[in-house]
């Protein structure tokens, strides 16, 4: 008996194209007055369904449990992914200017000055 072949036929434009196809949908952002509560519930719908894996985030064990705590008590079918990334992104967008004056190893209060 001789040796199969496998063969896969590539889509028109080779590889390259079929990458293209499946990069996500650009974010949309939230209207600028959008509250931290409306941005995150925003990012939530914008991340549904992004297949990519992205950049990898350690996690500490009580911070992941507190994301799958959420997850578990909110009913839905959330992924720890989206949930992550809706959250972290709400909160950048709603704090970045406090965000570019963070100093480490100091303790900050929200609007505190030097």
């Amino acid at each position: 008996m001789g040796k199969k072949k496998f063969s896969i036929e590539l889509p028109k434009g080779g590889l390259s194209n079929l990458a293209k196809q499946t990069v996500c949908k650009p974010h949309q952002e939230p209207s600028a007055d959008a509250t931290e509560w409306q941005r995150f519930t925003h990012y939530l719908d914008e991340f549904k369904n992004v297949s990519e894996h992205g950049e990898c985030v350690w996690l500490l064990k009580e911070v992941k449990r507190e994301v799958e705590r959420v997850k578990f008590e909110s009913n839905s079918k959330l992924n720890i992914r989206q949930l992550v990334n809706a959250i972290i992104l709400a909160f950048i967008k709603e704090h970045s200017d406090e965000l570019k004056n963070i100093r480490p190893g100091k303790l900050w209060k929200r609007g505190l000055t030097e």
